[in-house]
């Protein structure tokens, strides 16, 4: 980071709460994608298991005709197997997006841009009052 000049702190405030927030949300950013990454790794050793339970399952099969009825079976568990996925996945990006707008709604970077505001009014008033 360049040095500031001292007449300069609100600045040097305001870019190191900016600074400080874009840490926070890469931060979560990244334990978010790496909370996916996690359950799309469990989700797909999930659906190798249903795979090989389903092809165990229609190798043992000994009549032709309850081939449909075991596969049928064997999709319900899949269909169940999806579903905990997509509620897993739900969760997940909720409790992300909470956390961004927990970040996005905190105090300090938008007091330390009023603060930066306040004296940037200052001075334009200071110019144009010349006294």
């Amino acid at each position: 980071m360049p040095a500031f000049s001292p007449s300069l702190p609100d600045l040097r405030s305001q870019l190191g709460a900016q600074v400080d927030f874009l840490s926070q949300v890469s931060h979560h950013a990244i334990d978010t994608a790496r909370q996916l990454s996690e359950l799309n790794v469990r989700a797909a050793r999930q659906l190798v298991d249903d795979g090989v339970r389903l092809g165990r399952a229609l190798a043992s099969c000994d009549d032709p005709f309850q081939i449909g009825t075991v596969a049928m079976r064997e999709a319900s568990s899949t269909a169940e197997d999806w579903q905990s996925w997509q509620n897993s996945l739900m969760g997940v990006l909720s409790a992300g997006t909470a956390t961004f707008a927990h970040d996005a709604n905190d105090g300090s970077w938008q007091a330390a841009r009023s603060v930066t505001a306040g004296a940037a009014a200052e001075d334009v008033g200071a110019a144009h009052n010349p006294t």
